[in-house]
């Protein structure tokens, strides 16, 4: 009895002294049982935020203490009341409130923040329509929440479910990275229930730190790397438009020097002529301008780089399927993103400008401009809601639509569609292979009725012996499907063989001869006409331009001819 009391007592002064110990951690206000505590609940923690968000990024670079999580994921806080003499903890279901008291962007370099910054940071005290703080918000936006006085949310139960926000005055706001790894940011937490009516006796207090990592390129400095690639193109462009427009100068002059100097000093000078030279000059620059534009547009070396740019964008979006890519990388591979959304646009811009509304009756152009066009919409929704000040309902729906655009994003991926126009073979044979769905259409149509009356026959007589596969109409089809593919046909018919139904082998075999070796066949024969007719197309429109080229290259040659004699006969004149 002795010893027990004796090692009860040990206990609780290694408790005290503990709780003396992480003072600045931990603490229990008046009224609180003695060797209570709150306590950061790390595995739980750990845990739900990976079955919340279906993954779990872990730090590229860990720090013992401080725990891992990805910037994009939702935090799922728990928390547990510690008896540090029984060595028992409960879970803490009171209200609290989640406060951000200090960080860095290091694990040297954290500081704690003075009362002003902690309000600046969470609080809502100065803000009536502004329902979010600068740090982070709901993940879904409650239509009401408490506040206490000073303005700090109160959180409880299923409200704690935090989405990491860091607007631009926020400490961890348009973070660059270190290297080539994503910006990463240290987390100083309270969180307390001292100024809340769920616990008015017991008053507990409890900082823990967070290491936060994978934060997402800035729409500011999004918009700062658009501004620097548009500034690199256009000074190309004016360089090669000076080019251009000198060699053009240069030419004009030396056809009509000549002619200058037989009529000098027989004009004289009208003043009334003035305006309409200016207007000449205006109206022949911008044609000028419009010629290199398009000279531009039809100069070979557009498409060159445009390939190059939509392969580029292609090689960022698989590195983005990487777990490894997405956790260290995803802050560059945006940048790169928003640079080549430029040559998009400006692409667009001078096809539009050149061809004017026969730019639309192209289906690759529609492609193309509703890709850049969603592109755009979600840039431009991402830098305003980079600006803040929404209200709840207008932050939780704006939140909405930017994880639709975020889902579209994946037709960045028909970009690389854009390469095949720049392959005449590969475009020969897609136009092909579309110009043929429409000769199949009647096949199709014959070959899903032949499906559907196969699946009354096969559903109605062997649903008993193998009601996995035939127990209703659809999975009769999709077995039926399967048949057609020729997978696992044999295991199907030894399952209803074996339960009496050995039958089944004649149905089979039917179905496979009609639907298999007829239909399908005659995909391939159409396929193979199509093909025919485009080569025998391709035929006849050389035969048809080859008399064309042939009278052009004879004119050439009779001009080439009679040049040197025309010439020949002004010098002896």
């Amino acid at each position: 009895m002795k010893a027990t009391l004796l090692v009860l007592l040990l206990s609780a002064v290694a408790g005290m002294l503990t709780c003396d110990h992480q003072h600045s951690e931990q603490e229990a206000g008046p009224g609180c049982p003695l060797g209570k505590r709150l306590a950061f609940d790390r595995n739980t923690t750990l845990e739900e935020s990976k079955r919340l968000n279906n993954e779990y990024f872990d730090c590229p670079n860990p720090e013992p203490g401080a725990p891992c999580f990805y910037y994009g994921h939702v935090f799922y806080p728990f928390f547990v009341i510690e008896d540090t003499v029984v060595g028992e903890s409960d879970r803490f279901h009171d209200s609290y409130t989640f406060k951000v008291v200090g960080g860095g962007r290091t694990r040297e370099s954290v500081r704690n923040y003075s009362q002003e910054e902690i309000l600046k940071f969470n609080s809502l005290r100065d803000s009536e329509s502004y329902q979010q703080t600068l740090v982070w918000t709901f993940d879904d936006v409650p239509d009401s929440f408490p506040l206490t006085k000073e303005g700090f949310i109160v959180m409880r139960g299923a409200s704690n479910r935090v989405r990491w926000l860091c607007q631009r005055n926020s400490p961890c706001g348009d973070l660059t990275p270190v290297n080539h790894l994503d910006p990463e940011f240290y987390f100083v937490v309270e969180v307390s229930n001292m100024e809340t009516a769920g616990s008015p006796f017991c008053e507990y207090t409890v900082r823990f730190e967070l290491h936060v990592h994978g934060f997402p390129l800035d729409p500011v400095r999004a918009l700062f790397f658009h501004q620097m690639t548009m500034t690199f193109v256009q000074t190309i462009l004016i360089c090669y438009i000076g080019h251009c427009w000198r060699l053009k100068r240069k030419t004009v002059y030396t056809k009509t020097r000549d002619g200058l100097d037989e009529q000098e000093g027989h004009e004289q000078f009208n003043a009334g002529d003035v305006g309409v030279k200016v207007g000449c000059t205006l109206r022949s620059c911008f044609l000028q301008l419009y010629h290199i534009i398009y000279s531009i547009v039809q100069n070979p070396v557009l498409d060159h780089v445009i390939l190059l740019v939509v392969l580029l964008d292609t090689s960022t979006l698989m590195a983005h399927t990487f777990q490894s890519v997405t956790v260290t990388t995803s802050w560059c591979l945006s940048a790169v993103n928003s640079c080549l959304l430029v040559f998009y646009v400006l692409e667009a811009l001078f096809k539009i400008l050149i061809q004017g509304r026969t730019y639309f009756r192209n289906p690759w152009n529609d492609l193309d401009f509703f890709i850049v066009l969603m592109s755009l919409l979600d840039f431009v929704l991402s830098l305003v809601q980079s600006g803040g000040g929404f209200s709840s309902r207008q932050a939780s729906t704006l939140f909405r639509v930017l994880k639709t655009l975020k889902g579209a994003r994946v037709f960045r991926a028909l970009r690389l569609l854009k390469a095949i126009r720049f392959f005449k073979g590969l475009q020969a044979i897609l136009l092909t292979c579309l110009q043929s769905f429409r000769s199949m259409s009647s096949i199709l149509v014959l070959m899903f009725l032949f499906l559907f009356i196969f699946a009354v026959v096969f559903r109605e007589m062997f649903n008993e012996s193998d009601p996995e596969h035939f127990g209703s109409i659809f999975r009769t089809i999709f077995t039926l499907f399967q048949i057609l593919t020729l997978d696992d046909w044999s295991l199907i018919y030894m399952t209803s063989r074996d339960n009496g139904a050995p039958h089944i082998i004649y149905f089979m075999s039917l179905y496979i001869l009609v639907e298999l070796f007829t239909f399908l066949n005659l995909f391939i024969a159409v396929l193979v006409d199509n093909f025919q007719l485009s080569i025998c197309k391709k035929r006849h429109h050389k035969s048809q331009k080859s008399p064309d080229v042939k009278e052009g290259e004879a004119q050439s040659t009779k001009k080439a001819v009679e040049e040197p004699s025309v010439t020949g006969s002004k010098n002896s004149l």
